[in-house]
């Protein structure tokens, strides 16, 4: 599929329009967290816990308790702290040094891979930083098992679509307006793409049979009622 890209921003608040075509526009929306903590990003992070030393924590693929899963390919995994060369915390202390609070982080060749038990149609991250050059460096890509749309964010789209500086760390970014997902791959090209998620934003509609089951309900209680009035 191919994308054309219209970006707009303001002073106060970024943001910008992905539009794929004429059928579907993406919002993106961002803002800047100094020495950003789970305390004051404007949403809920996922919380994959603390470590007390920084480098690679884990590359085991697990579930949260939200129900998101996780999983990995090359070097990346989840990471904790500060490690030349390899990865710097989206998440610090109010002195600007790393927090213990551990994170994502795909790494260069690798990927990161978030499936959704329910689909979904928005995503918010804690972005690390913004890098543009190549185009690759960072890069969401937003799938749908059951057939559909591919979208494709980059860094770049963000940087430059919101007039942000390339580099720019620790952007509390939101993504509305997708079309459905449950897979979320997130890659880097060089070193390295470090995020925190935002926990899912769909609250699971109830299915078919679970409506037919509350409409016979309703009827029954409604029945039950008019036999006793």
């Amino acid at each position: 599929m191919s994308t054309t890209i219209r970006m707009f921003s303001s002073s106060l608040a970024a943001a910008a329009l992905l539009a794929s075509g004429a059928a579907h526009a993406v919002m993106i929306s961002a803002q800047i967290v100094p020495n950003p903590t789970a305390a004051n990003v404007p949403f809920a992070l996922e919380d994959f816990g603390t470590s007390a030393s920084a480098g690679l924590v884990s590359q085991a693929a697990g579930t949260l308790s939200t129900g998101v899963g996780y999983s990995f390919t090359g070097n990346s995994g989840i990471y904790s702290g500060d490690v030349s060369g390899q990865a710097r915390s989206p998440l610090r202390n109010a002195d600007g040094t790393a927090s213990d609070q551990n994170y994502l982080n795909a790494r260069a060749g690798g990927t990161v891979v978030l499936t959704y038990a329910v689909s979904q149609t928005a995503f918010n991250l804690l972005w690390g930083s913004v890098d543009t050059n190549p185009v690759d460096y960072n890069q969401l890509t937003f799938t749908f098992s059951g057939g559909g749309a591919v979208t494709t964010i980059t860094g770049a789209d963000v940087a430059v679509g919101l007039g942000v500086t390339p580099g720019t760390s620790n952007l509390a970014v939101s993504i509305t307006e997708l079309p459905e997902f449950d897979v979320i791959t997130v890659s880097a090209s060089r070193e390295a793409f470090e995020f925190v998620p935002g926990t899912p934003v769909r609250v699971p509609e109830p299915g078919p049979l679970a409506l037919i089951g509350a409409g016979l309900l309703a009827l029954l209680v409604a029945g039950r009622r008019r036999l006793t009035d």
